[in-house]
């Protein structure tokens, strides 16, 4: 589970922002305990067209993909991503912040890093058992490192106790290091990261290769039809096909031909059709048949979207994983965005306290009957072009059951597009 995040100089994000997941008001629903910490199930970011919504998002999917190393950092040489906020001179050239606290069980790590394109200039691991956090390892380009010989025993071999340093590449983690000699507790840190994942809402197609796989289980594709039909898009099932490619398509395609007779000896390529079914009906209303639709081809993008979704939304919440989305509500009804939220805050379906997070303009979700206070974030930029990230439960004098929708609107929360005066 997630508690908080913190990140600077990433992208827009010039100055160090705070969001959390801890309630903060006393506000009802959509919380989960742990501990003696409640947690909210979801939270919603609002903001104008480039305020840096995406980017607060794209931090946290950011942090989880270093983690788990999937920018292949490999060798000493190897470069890091690093995109620092280039509109100041002070940011451009200096590192980025990331640190995150989260459960697993019922310890709460807080984890982080300082980095630049080439160096890791810090990185720390903190545990809290029971009430009081113990420092696991820290290391510092400019200090002594250190490393608990008792409670990190998996990375005390790498300590150099004369030198106070960790023995480790400048531009490595220190946990990849423990992972690779199948540390417990680093291992446990890189599969909490890896139940960690980003979706971008306005781009079905990247996704959608997920819920295909996940359609090759008959329980699992069951569970997607299921949430399909709760969608009222008359759909009664769906199904996957698969057909040869043609020889005389695979000689046309643009590749060597030594790779083209690989495919044709391997048994060449198949092309995949999703398909849905709907009810056909005579001029009376009865059911006289059914007919198949092409899902690319004969659907709406709303249905296409919603058919992606489902998978990445049913596996987090059957596995109590954390799922962001960016521009959740884009070409679905807003009835059906609130209902996709609303399986996050039913305490019987999301029975393992998955979390939900997410940006959208859908001002008709900014109701007290779906999202406490401490729910709702909100971005907004300065003049100089930096984000800054604040929750509505930081104002005074917004009552629990206040019509947020309309202050937003009025610009009481701020978080809006100024708009300026346009002449020919």
């Amino acid at each position: 589970m997630l508690v908080e995040f913190t990140v600077n100089n990433f992208k827009s994000i010039k100055n160090s922002v705070k969001f959390s997941m801890l309630t903060s008001t006393k506000d009802i629903g959509n919380t989960f305990d742990i501990r003696d910490y409640k947690l909210l199930s979801s939270a919603i970011i609002y903001g104008a067209n480039a305020s840096g919504k995406s980017n607060f998002l794209r931090a946290l999917a950011f942090m989880g993909s270093f983690v788990l190393n999937r920018f292949k950092i490999l060798q000493s040489i190897d470069r890091l991503p690093h995109e620092p906020f280039k509109l100041c001179s002070d940011t451009e050239d200096t590192s980025s912040f990331f640190e995150i606290v989260f459960f697993i069980n019922n310890i709460k790590y807080r984890y982080g890093f300082e980095m630049d394109s080439h160096t890791i200039y810090s990185e720390w691991l903190f545990a809290d058992e029971k009430g009081k956090e113990a420092k696991l390892f820290f290391r510092d380009i400019d200090e002594d490192d250190y490393v608990n010989p008792n409670r990190f025993k998996e990375g005390y071999q790498f300590f150099d106790k004369k030198n106070q340093k960790i023995k480790i590449a400048k531009n490595q983690l220190f946990i990849w290091k423990c992972d690779q000699e199948d540390g417990e507790i680093s291992k446990s840190i890189l599969k909490w990261f890896y139940n960690f994942n980003m979706i971008d809402g306005m781009d079905h197609q990247s996704y959608i290769n997920f819920t295909m796989k996940k359609m090759e289980d008959e329980n699992f594709k069951n569970k997607i039809v299921e949430l399909v039909k709760t969608a009222d898009i008359d759909i009664d099932d769906i199904s996957i096909e698969e057909n040869d490619v043609p020889l005389d398509v695979i000689e046309k395609l643009p590749m060597p031909n030594s790779l083209k007779k690989e495919i044709l000896n391997d048994g060449g390529l198949k092309s995949i059709e999703i398909n849905t079914k709907h009810k056909k009906y005579d001029s009376d209303g009865n059911v006289i048949g059914e007919v198949i639709f092409e899902l690319d081809k004969e659907e709406s993008k709303g249905t296409r979207k919603f058919f992606a979704m489902s998978a990445p939304i049913i596996d987090t919440l059957q596995n109590g994983k954390i799922l962001i989305i960016d521009e959740l509500d884009a070409s679905l009804h807003p009835i059906l965005t609130r209902h996709l939220i609303q399986l996050f805050h039913d305490k019987d379906i999301n029975s393992k306290n998955a979390q939900l997070i997410f940006a959208t303009h859908d001002t008709n979700l900014l109701k007290p009957y779906i999202f406490r206070r401490d729910q709702i974030w909100l971005t907004e930029k300065d003049k100089y072009g930096s984000t800054d990230l604040y929750s509505l439960s930081q104002f005074k004098g917004v009552r629990a059951k206040e019509d947020f929708e309309k202050q937003y609107i009025q610009g009481k929360y701020g978080a809006i597009p100024y708009l300026g005066k346009f002449e020919f």
